[in-house]
């Protein structure tokens, strides 16, 4: 069962990206329910503490609130989300005209964990075969691919620590 501020999280996102499709036209937040939970089970996986695969579920379902609604880290620490939360989500944030790996390459430099395992669980999702679309486009594809690949690497050298973002807090 969900803890509250994961039912807040998915209840927030539901609200702010209401009426948003995917590119098969599917709601949006289908990607988003998805993403939250792969991000769950990988941090459960990594045998990660009960709380941050929570806080993994959490950035999962609001990991575009910020880059596609106008939803701001503050509205999110309004919201009461765990600054963890809100820092994780900010990482995924990609800045207009931004290189996407050299984003995935921040993500990494910053040893956030949360985030790490978020953006691999979006690659993830982004590349799935059962989705109602493929990629849109060779390119796209190869980007996730070998995002997904330094997301792995990243996060089977990142070691065990007791917290989510590397011992920092």
């Amino acid at each position: 069962m969900a803890d509250w501020p994961t039912l807040a999280a998915e209840a927030f996102a539901r609200r702010v990206h209401a009426g948003q499709v995917d590119k098969g036209g599917a709601p949006y937040t289908g990607h988003l329910g998805r993403v939250a939970a792969r991000a769950r089970a990988h941090a459960e996986a990594m045998g990660l503490p009960i709380q941050h695969a929570e806080w993994c579920q959490q950035v999962g379902w609001l990991h575009d609130t910020i880059e596609d609604t106008g939803t701001t880290g503050d509205d999110l620490l309004d919201a009461g989300f765990d600054p963890a939360v809100v820092q994780a989500v900010q990482l995924l944030t990609r800045p207009a005209g931004k290189p996407y790996l050299e984003c995935v390459a921040g993500i990494i430099a910053s040893g956030d964990r949360l985030a790490m395992i978020v953006k691999l669980s979006d690659n993830e999702d982004n590349l799935d075969p059962s989705r109602s679309f493929t990629a849109a486009s060779p390119e796209h594809e190869l980007r996730y691919r070998r995002s997904a690949e330094m997301l792995r690497a990243a996060l089977a050298l990142t070691p065990s620590t007791p917290t989510a973002r590397g011992g920092d807090a």
